[in-house]
């Protein structure tokens, strides 16, 4: 055991001026926001990403060991310590991560992929069956031209938010919500679509649960201390209670002489809404998305603000989900953790541009209240935010998207 270590505690203060400096480029983005007179094309083809990348594989072998049993985080060994650390130090100045050694296995990712991929080369007619109308959240198909998440934009209890009136155009994309329900939607006609998304959506609420419990040790809290709020054990592994679900997201691409709306992207500026997201990017045009090398991903992918307001690419990696915070996260935590502004860019007129990610969005239940966690302040650090409740907070969230 790594006694010896400093407690992951040390490094809380690193973060301090970058989130600050978070804040305010935030909101100046909002200015940025509502100046854009054209909308902005990436030409990147990924393969290079300043967004830290760690492995969470050290974690994940200690806990299947049952090593993390007794809820201490005090007294893991020193490679588990570390990845705890730079897990801090990632969230507090990005709000993002790629993760390696997540134990998801390749198969379940092609098998997911391929099923995206056949529900949206379905028919409109077809993919409509399956629309409720309700716009994104429910359950089921969302059609291109509803989401508007750059309305969102707001501070991380969703105060001062933009509004449709300021925001971009309506997002260019298109995708499919399991929640794991009864009530699920689910095509006709696409054998194994169920039982394949319902794998994928299985196998993200176990790396969730590693997730969140690796987000406790890296917050001085017993391990377990986020079970509750979001897992029930049915006897097979954990089974989510909270807010979850798999978002299978379609980007067409822009045909050779069409014009998109001025400021379209196809995902506007945001932060996500309540707990941590799991994505798996579009990594290959033509080939396995679990390819280990020479990956050219479509052109027109996620991009990050920096806390200096400076927008980097987050290009897909062999192998590698991306981690990111979301706004009750930053409540939690106090501003410790940081929900960042990203969005998807528009790719260059052209075949070959469409895009698909495999999304995985979490949220606590219901019953949840969010307010600084204990550990998360001090002296130096009062609570910043008043108690929250999650159902508040993305209602408002998504019925300003949904507009």
């Amino acid at each position: 055991p790594g006694t010896s270590t400093p407690s992951v505690a040390c490094v809380a203060a690193q973060g301090t001026r970058a989130q600050e400096e978070t804040h305010a480029a935030n909101a100046a983005g909002k200015t940025d926001m509502e100046q854009v007179g054209m909308s902005i094309v990436s030409e990147a083809s990924g393969g290079v990403s300043d967004v830290p990348v760690i492995d969470i594989g050290p974690f994940l072998a200690v806990e299947a060991a049952g090593a993390l049993a007794g809820g201490s985080s005090t007294n893991l060994p020193d490679a588990v310590l570390d990845v705890a650390r730079r897990w801090r130090q990632a969230f507090a100045y990005q709000g993002f991560v790629h993760i390696a050694g997540h134990g998801v296995p390749d198969g379940t990712i092609e098998k997911t992929y391929d099923a995206a991929r056949r529900f949206f080369s379905m028919s409109d007619a077809e993919k409509g069956d399956c629309d409720l109308g309700l716009g994104y959240i429910a359950r089921g198909y969302t059609k291109r031209g509803v989401e508007r998440v750059s309305a969102t934009d707001s501070l991380p209890d969703g105060a001062d938010m933009l509004g449709a009136e300021r925001a971009r155009p309506p997002d260019r994309l298109e995708s499919f919500t399991i929640r794991n329900r009864s009530r699920d939607e689910m095509p006709a006609g696409l054998d194994g679509f169920r039982e394949t998304t319902l794998g994928h959506y299985n196998e993200m609420t176990r790396l969730l649960r590693s997730i969140l419990r690796l987000t406790a040790c890296s917050l001085d809290l017993p391990v377990d201390f986020f079970d509750p709020t979001h897992f029930r054990d049915d006897g097979d592994g954990p089974c989510c209670n909270g807010d979850c679900a798999v978002k299978l997201n379609f980007y067409p691409g822009i045909e050779d002489g069409e014009e998109p709306p001025p400021g379209q992207l196809r995902y506007g500026e945001h932060t996500d809404y309540s707990g941590f997201s799991i994505v798996w990017q579009d990594h290959i045009t033509c080939g396995p998305e679990t390819a280990k090398s020479d990956l050219k991903p479509p052109k027109g992918g996620l991009q990050v603000r920096l806390p200096d307001g400076e927008w980097i690419d987050c290009p897909p990696l062999p192998g590698a989900f991306v981690v990111n915070a979301g706004d009750l996260i930053q409540v939690w935590t106090n501003d410790i953790f940081l929900a960042n502004t990203h969005r998807v860019l528009l790719p260059p007129p052209g075949k070959g541009n469409d895009r698909i990610t495999l999304a995985f969005y979490s949220g606590p239940n219901s019953k949840t209240v969010f307010e600084p966690l204990p550990t998360c302040c001090g002296p130096v650090r009062p609570p910043r935010y008043n108690p929250i409740t999650p159902d508040e907070h993305v209602e408002r969230k998504v019925a300003a998207s949904n507009r």
